[in-house]
């Protein structure tokens, strides 16, 4: 008996010495991490403010909360315990008294009111101890630049709703909040005598979106544009590595209120840099790339009488109320931009060359974009198949007929000439960085491939510098500040409104001429011509930017 006895004891003892460590261990090891644990399960807050994640340009300069806003965050018990407190509320806050207890006695939450900064004054120096002043970052404002590209959020700045906001959205949205809140008892009755707390948790944990483009350059690009162009786009691309380094549409939108731009007819919010349009006569790069990559002779001759007939169908040169060009080689006729030398050329290279060049150029697919979430369209280039007719290469030949490009296709054409015959992938995002700058996660990846040979290239290079300094390009002139070279383009819509005929005007060039780093295209909707309308937007941002020092 007397062991058994013995034996419950040693039990007891062992029990107790295990319960006394695992209290002590409770109240001096884990006691303040317990602590805090319940006084969360007692809290009771509202979220203020949800942080975002910036977008960055590529030097790190914030496209996004570059301003800040005002809000007045409502303490329930504190101002319903003062009558002189509400009273002082209702004129700053600018609501009626009676309104503004209804809302405070529905709940001890905390509750935020945007208010301008000049309220935000006067509450401060009223010293109302019902109400506090917080200062949080505005998301999007009007003048941000490159929106069509950044996007824009929902109102509570949370959710993006279209281009980088909407396809980094799982990224951006890792950050904290500021939030308002009370302690609340086991019955859930707020704790008055502990008083309201803000919580702020912001710049701790959250991520950016560093992207390729340049914030000076956009600038320029959205000033110039602003002066300019009413309905269009610019697109500047580095012609090393295919980094998109600007990109802007008109009409602009004001991101911070989108509800005016989605019921104006001009379409603000459509991005004019990603839409699919008729090239005209840039695409008389392509056809030139395609003869002398055929073999064809530079020094091949065509007449000019200002016109060609094809069959029962006369398709005329734009000179031709003058009487044509006369007898022109590949290169004169490039920089005049001569049809009917390039529809005899065309006769020369025929369809499937001409489509496989633009093929090879990058018409017809996506740039590259697309694999950084961002939509944009595969262009169109007509069908090899069947049978085509004289007047239907003719057409391709001039940039008519089953063709479609967008303007950042354009600039990805003219920089693979630029560049000496290179054709790079397209990226606008470059990685995923801190608040420290450092990288977290990398996103582009750099790919090209040669598509032209060199000496392809070098003659294209000296077609569009003629162009610009002897040719339908002159506008585009930047020789003061190191040149530049470039094709025109006007390209027949098809449209006609107030009985005169709608033309889009393009300009793709590159600068500065000798050892060129930027690509950019212009593109005008309803232009009177890519040189008269296009060119001088190209020579304003080039010399611009170079004047800057870039």
């Amino acid at each position: 008996m007397k062991p058994r006895v013995f034996l419950i004891k040693y039990l007891y003892l062992i029990l107790l010495i295990f319960l006394a460590f695992r209290v002590f261990s409770i109240q001096a090891s884990r006691g303040r991490e317990y602590s805090q644990a319940a006084a969360v399960q007692r809290w009771r807050n509202t979220k203020v403010y949800t942080e975002r994640g910036d977008i960055l340009d590529r030097n790190g300069i914030r496209f996004t909360s570059r301003s800040k806003q005002s809000l007045a965050v409502v303490l329930p018990a504190d101002l319903l315990g003062e009558p002189s407190a509400l009273g002082w509320a209702s004129d700053l806050l600018g609501k009626p008294v009676s309104e503004l207890e209804r809302e405070v006695a529905k709940s001890y939450l905390p509750y935020a009111v945007r208010i301008s900064d000049e309220q935000a004054d006067a509450i401060m120096d009223a010293g109302i101890s019902g109400i506090c002043i917080v200062e949080v970052p505005v998301r999007n404002s009007k003048d941000m630049p490159a929106p069509h590209i950044i996007g824009y959020v929902d109102e509570k700045g949370e959710n993006g709703l279209s281009g980088i906001e909407k396809a980094y959205q799982h990224t951006l949205k890792n950050g904290g909040g500021v939030f308002a809140g009370i302690l609340a008892d086991a019955g859930n009755t707020a704790m008055e005598q502990f008083g309201y707390r803000i919580l702020d948790t912001t710049r701790v944990s959250r991520l950016n979106i560093k992207t390729t483009l340049d914030y000076h350059m956009q600038e320029i690009v959205e000033e110039t544009m602003d002066m300019m162009v009413d309905r269009g786009a610019v697109v500047i691309v580095d012609i090393l590595n295919g980094d998109l380094l600007a990109m802007a549409s008109r009409p602009a939108f004001n991101p911070a209120n989108v509800n005016s731009a989605l019921i104006d007819a001009n379409q603000p919010l459509f991005n004019r840099a990603l839409g699919e349009y008729i090239p005209g006569s840039i695409f008389k790069i392509v056809t030139a790339a395609a003869a002398l990559e055929k073999g064809i002779s530079p020094e091949t001759t065509f007449d000019c009488p200002g016109y060609v007939m094809m069959g029962d169908l006369m398709m005329k040169c734009w000179n031709y109320d003058k009487g044509g060009h006369g007898t022109l080689n590949m290169a004169q006729g490039f920089a005049q931009s001569c049809n009917s030398y390039f529809i005899g050329l065309g006769q020369l290279v025929g369809k499937r060359d001409l489509i496989a060049m633009a093929e090879r150029l990058g018409l017809g697919c996506r740039t590259g974009l697309y694999l950084q979430g961002i939509d944009e369209p595969y262009g169109l280039l007509p069908n090899t198949m069947g049978y085509t007719s004289s007047a239907e290469i003719a057409n391709l030949a001039i940039g008519q007929g089953g063709l479609l490009i967008s303007p950042v296709q354009a600039a990805r054409l003219v920089s693979a000439i630029a560049n000496g015959g290179i054709l790079n992938q397209i990226s606008v995002i470059d990685c995923v960085v801190n608040d420290r700058g450092e990288k977290i996660r990398n996103i582009k990846s750099q790919a090209w491939e040669r598509v032209l040979k060199k000496e392809t290239a070098e003659a294209l290079h000296k077609m569009m510098k003629m162009t610009v300094e002897d040719g339908t390009g002159r506008l585009a002139d930047i020789n003061g500040f190191g040149g530049s070279a470039g094709k025109t383009g006007s390209a027949e819509t098809g449209w006609v409104q107030d009985n005169r005929d709608i033309l889009h005007a393009w300009f793709v060039g590159y600068f500065p001429v000798v050892n060129p780093r930027y690509a950019m295209c212009v593109f005008i909707e309803d232009g009177t011509s890519g040189g008269k309308s296009a060119a001088p937007v190209f020579a304003e941002i080039s010399a611009r930017i170079l004047d800057l020092g870039y």
